[in-house]
């Protein structure tokens, strides 16, 4: 008899690497609880997305089998398909024999644009925070001009932000009442209370399982600028993103740079008038749309981030930063030349 799926698509930046790191992390213990994890690693479940969205590729076929031959609970959490188009997720309806059930993790929108430009910059963009700002108000959903097409700032982030169109699009493939939207609890709540959120979607008990060994750590001010820059001089050297990605994002980035955040101002974010009114608009289209809730539409109220205006930080704060990131990838170069040398020189006595 076919079983579940709980398909977790995002939103972008609303803890979706914890709780992927949580889940890969136990998928035995899960699987002892009935639960199951397809693919061997977390890789496997992007690549079956991304194969998904194409249209193209065996990857989500195998997914969609194994998923369909489990009598029990199944999951796989990607948010690359939050902002799936219709045609893909009505391939997911029809690929996946048993029940449906799509969660959609919701941050409120103020701590979500904070961290998205930062996100944006790993990611190889080279937008200004000024221009990121501006983007995403011209671009809102509902107050957009009509005829044209926005910026792109605007366009990138409501396509990975727009939880009303991704919960539209979902409901239609596999009804609305099957959609489940899971809130992030705002600050100061208990660390593991997102887990404990989606545990409880999975149908199993929290306890006992071991921590998610990775972050997806966010970068402070000053290294956020260095890491814009960077990407332009990039450019300008005929290599733009994804060139170079286990370096300038795997290394330099989420290592090097991620591991100076506590020595460097947050990036800062009043509540704006209009965040407040697509919160609460937000929250009413949800509701309309009569989704699950698991948590608190109270969480979804925008709430300050603390911290500065990026265009506040000085030039030495953001040479610091850069010389750090030099630095780190220096050592990693000098490290690997070494372990080289020794293991030839290894290799030379047994000859």
């Amino acid at each position: 008899m076919p079983g579940r799926l709980v398909l977790h698509v995002g939103a972008m930046k609303s803890g979706t690497t914890f709780i992927q790191s949580r889940l890969f992390a136990n998928k035995a213990m899960l699987r002892s609880r009935g639960v199951l994890v397809p693919g061997r690693e977390w890789l496997s479940q992007v690549y079956a997305a991304k194969h998904l969205l194409e249209g193209q590729g065996r990857m989500w076929e195998k997914h969609a089998a194994r998923v369909s031959e489990h009598d029990g609970t199944s999951v796989i959490s990607m948010e690359y398909l939050g902002p799936a188009r219709p045609a893909a997720a009505a391939r997911v309806r029809e690929t996946v024999a048993g029940e449906i059930e799509v969660v959609i993790t919701a941050r409120d929108l103020n701590r979500s644009i904070a961290a998205m430009w930062q996100e944006t910059l790993q990611n190889g963009r080279t937008w200004t925070w000024q221009e990121y700002l501006d983007g995403i108000v011209a671009y809102r959903p509902g107050h957009r001009e009509a005829g044209q097409p926005g910026p792109e700032t605007g366009r990138t982030f409501w396509r990975q932000q727009n939880l009303v169109r991704m919960a539209q699009t979902w409901g239609q493939a596999v009804g609305p009442e099957n959609v489940t939207v899971l809130t992030v609890p705002h600050p100061g709540a208990p660390r593991d209370l997102l887990w404990e959120r989606f545990a409880s979607v999975l149908g199993t008990d929290p306890e006992g399982f071991a921590p998610a060994p990775t972050q997806n750590e966010s970068l402070g001010a000053a290294s956020a600028l260095v890491m814009r820059r960077l990407n332009e001089l990039l450019e300008e050297a005929g290599l733009p993103f994804p060139a170079g990605t286990p370096f300038r994002k795997g290394l330099l980035s989420k290592t090097i740079l991620a591991g100076r955040k506590s020595s460097e101002p947050s990036i800062g974010l009043p509540v704006a008038p209009w965040v407040r009114d697509h919160a609460r608009e937000m929250v009413e289209g949800l509701q309309r749309l009569g989704v699950r809730l698991v948590g608190d539409w109270a969480e979804l109220e925008p709430v300050e981030v603390p911290g500065i205006d990026p265009a506040t930080v000085p030039e030495g704060e953001v040479t610091e930063a850069a010389v750090a990131g030099l630095s780190g990838l220096l050592a990693d170069v000098i490290r690997r030349d070494e372990e080289e040398r020794a293991a030839a020189r290894e290799a030379e006595k047994t000859r």
